[in-house]
């Protein structure tokens, strides 16, 4: 299992860890100016091994005191990716349940809980792919064909960033209904850590209805 220390800067905390969560399993080299190459035909394993890794969640250079754990494991019905935040205060996890296939993820069940604080949310979605149905716990309507979960987008994500794409977007169901997520490629920058100094590639998120942006 290997440890981390997760910096948070801005967005929801899942959202920072979506697109580490391949880390282990999808491992490719960092690309300092991808204005300057093609594409590379990336050979992407047909099975994805099983694989843990865990975060110390750090906020503004403050440890919080919560961990988060992202564990990707073989499932009847292809593999499950469960992701965990908590601490003595607030507990959040979310598990998706999909099938893998030439880099292509294709969600059956997701669910996400969350409690702490006085608050408490929670949602599930059930994927009818004969139907083209998603049956989710706040709403029942048509899916996109290309459809991915919250979590599950993580993996897709890497194949994206592996092949050097400036910009992609994914068609992701949630319990209310379908939505988009919009990501870019920034720069690449030198990120000092406890571990030493890491060649990083940013990733921006644009949410267009609520006019603002999270960096990964």
């Amino acid at each position: 299992m290997a440890h981390h220390t997760l910096l948070y800067r801005s967005g929801r905390l899942l959202g920072g860890l979506l697109l580490v969560a391949g880390e282990s399993v999808l491992a490719q080299p960092v690309i300092d100016d991808i204005s300057t190459i093609a594409a590379p035909a990336y050979t992407f394993p047909g099975e994805l091994p099983p694989a843990q890794a865990r975060y110390r969640v750090v906020v503004n250079g403050i440890p919080v005191g919560m961990d988060a754990t992202i564990t990707l494991t073989p499932h009847p019905k292809g593999y499950q990716l469960q992701f965990q935040a908590e601490n003595r205060f607030f507990r959040h996890q979310e598990v998706a349940i999909f099938d893998w296939n030439n880099c292509t993820a294709r969600p059956h069940h997701y669910r996400h809980a969350s409690a702490g604080f006085g608050i408490k949310r929670e949602g599930e979605i059930e994927f009818d792919w004969d139907a083209g149905q998603a049956n989710g716990s706040k709403a029942v309507y048509p899916l996109a064909d290309d459809a991915l979960d919250a979590l599950s987008v993580a993996m897709m994500a890497r194949c994206n960033m592996a092949r050097a794409e400036q910009s992609f977007e994914y068609a992701v169901a949630e319990p209310d209904g379908m939505d988009t997520y919009q990501y870019r490629f920034m720069e690449a920058e030198t990120l000092e850590t406890p571990a030493g100094k890491w060649q990083t590639v940013s990733v921006e998120r644009d949410y267009p209805e609520r006019g603002r942006r999270s960096r990964f």
